[in-house]
């Protein structure tokens, strides 16, 4: 390295200079020396390059990232080839540049520039359009099932290589008009679209995809897939009601998928047991638009069991749920449309919809089951809502609902099952112990909850700042807080509640990141299924001053034998006990 160096005289003081090297002075009348270090100043240089060209697809979106250091460090802005800034150099970043071009249509030069008070730098690259592929020829539907369409192509003539095609396809006059993708390997000219709707109108583009991207759509073709039997009437409401002693009214809603045109829907009763085989029911036929049929010459006040088929010219459907009517004059049917929703272990919410009555209903009749047997409960008001209290936790139960009028009681719905949440914890967790590790971390023990009705999946400890505003009688406070700490506590944190989450295996845990010589009160949550119980009784402790180490002799608890306690003794038979004994049960990674 060439180094230039040269006396300059500067009062009674000479230094000589030197592009890389430290100034050094000198008194010349006293031969006292001293160094003072030198500022390279640095002209702009580009410290990333920028590729010579820049190819994307017509329409596609590219990002140009100019960097450039120097000291100072220079401004970086764009222009055009026809000279045209894109941001005012004077404002533009320091250091680093970013020009995002989207929807490009046309090649250009763009030239970034980097300007600092020791001059000026310029790179230039080139943005290059390509042209996208066009969309494969004659392409057109070529078969057609009740869930699939087999659509077919020739290859487009393009001078690139082709990645792969593109099938786009929706549903036409559908609600959600979601538009899916098929994607096809470049050498096959032809595939088969399937899981699709029967007698559904469908709409398809394929477009070609290359090494810039998706060229244009072809013209949409569309497909109607062909009919199929109904889908399953499970999805359709049916209601009964009795109109007179022989006499009963059924209504029911149409088919949401029928898969084709529904000609007619049957219906089937019987009054003998329900588990008849239904070839053996009664049956009585309507025509597609008729979604209402009355039962004649039935037996007097007899339970009738019916079910509701929708028929197309491809098949017929799957049964429907089965309904229950009794031929009695004036009481009700059966509630709708039941909901059973578990609030928490102890309750489980009920909603409903009112039947088809002649005559007004005046409550509800709920029926559950239970670990003792069968319940019912009577309700006096007809509001399609009640939630069922007093139940187990963690236990399914079943839920019927009837609906009573002046003249008794109507049937029960189907049942409907709901399972109660998990429970908290009984009781909080024990906490034994917080002891001061370091000026930051505070060591906290505990011991689970007891009894507890299911298993505890974490712990959460909470801390926080003892201020003069939050001194509690209720808190229990440590020895070794009362003999290191006789005054007030500290006023000068904010009494916030922080709060740190522990794996359930845990019971040792530390709490970090805590200010030195702070008192700080802490407390222990168990956490099930269904959320965090009750907090256990707090501690304080304070952490130990800056510099302060902590002593296993100052430690004044370890583990008893029996692992449910900690005794006065010495810290370092919980050490050495860890890894033994206790290791999973009250040992942390921390030992």
């Amino acid at each position: 390295m060439n180094i230039v160096l040269f006396p300059v005289l500067l009062g009674n003081v000479r230094a000589f200079l030197g592009n890389t090297l430290p100034l050094h002075l000198f008194a010349v009348d006293t031969n006292n020396t001293d160094t003072a270090d030198i500022v390279r100043r640095v002209p702009p240089y580009f410290s990333y390059k920028l590729e010579r060209i820049y190819r994307v697809g017509a329409g596609g979106s590219v990002n140009l990232t100019c960097v450039a250091v120097g000291f100072p460090m220079p401004r970086v802005f764009w222009k055009k080839s026809d000279d045209v800034v894109l941001s005012d150099p004077a404002m533009a970043p320091i250091g680093k540049n970013v020009l995002t071009l989207t929807n490009v249509e046309q090649s250009e030069n763009f030239t970034c520039v980097a300007v600092s008070k020791l001059g000026n730098i310029e790179a230039t690259t080139l943005v290059e359009v390509k042209a996208l592929p066009p969309p494969p020829n004659h392409f057109k539907v070529s078969s057609v099932t009740s869930d699939s369409v087999t659509l077919t192509w020739d290859a487009p003539s393009v001078a690139e290589p082709v990645v792969e095609y593109v099938i786009k396809y929706r549903q036409r006059y559908a609600d959600t008009n979601g538009v899916k993708k098929w994607k096809v390997d470049p050498h096959q000219t032809s595939a088969t679209i399937d899981n699709l709707e029967p007698f559904q109108l469908y709409e398809f583009v394929i477009a070609t995809v290359g090494d810039f991207g998706e060229g244009p759509a072809s013209i949409p073709r569309e497909a109607q897939t062909e009919a199929a039997a109904p889908d399953s009437c499970s999805s359709i409401q049916v209601q009964a009601r009795s109109l007179s002693r022989d006499s009963v009214l059924v209504k029911w809603s149409p088919s949401e998928k029928p898969n084709g045109v529904i000609t007619n829907y049957r219906i089937f009763y019987t009054s003998k047991d329900r588990s008849t085989p239904v070839s053996f029911w009664e049956m009585h036929e309507t025509k597609s638009d008729e979604l209402v049929a009355t039962l004649y010459g039935l037996d007097t006040e007899k339970r009738y069991f019916i079910v509701v088929q929708a028929r197309n010219p491809k098949g017929s459907s799957d049964m429907s749920s089965v309904v229950t009517v009794t031929t009695k004059h004036g009481i009700p049917g059966q509630p709708v449309s039941l909901v059973a929703k578990s609030l928490d272990s102890r309750r489980i919410q009920l909603s409903w919809e009112k039947p088809l009555f002649s005559l007004p209903v005046t409550g509800y009749v709920v029926w559950f089951n239970s670990t003792d047997g069968e319940k019912e409960v009577t309700l006096t008001s007809p509001h399609e809502k009640h939630t069922v209290t007093g139940l187990l936790p963690a236990t399914t139960y079943a839920f019927r609902v009837a609906a009573t009028s002046a003249r008794g009681q109507g049937e029960f719905c189907e049942p409907v099952v709901s399972t109660t949440m998990e429970s908290t914890p009984v009781g909080p967790p024990r906490l034994l112990n917080v002891t001061a590790v370091s000026p930051s971390i505070l060591r906290v023990f505990w011991t689970p909850p007891h009894p507890i009705a299911s298993a505890v999946l974490q712990y959460r400890i909470r801390y926080r700042v003892v201020n003069d505003e939050n001194v509690t009688s209720k808190a229990a406070v440590s020895s070794s807080y009362e003999e290191a700490f006789d005054d007030d506590p500290v006023t000068t944190k904010s009494p916030i509640w922080y709060s740190m989450l522990v794996n359930a295996s845990a019971l040792v845990a530390d709490v970090v990141d805590l200010e030195p010589f702070t008192v700080y009160e802490l407390s222990v949550a168990a956490a099930t299924l269904e959320g965090f119980g009750l907090e256990s009784e707090p501690l304080r402790q304070r952490t130990l001053e800056d510099g302060e180490n902590f002593s296993f002799e100052n430690s004044r608890f370890f583990i008893s034998a029996d692992g449910e306690s900690l005794l006065p003794g010495r810290f370092d038979v919980v050490q050495r006990e860890c890894g033994v004994k206790f290791t999973s049960k009250y040992c942390s990674d921390s030992y």
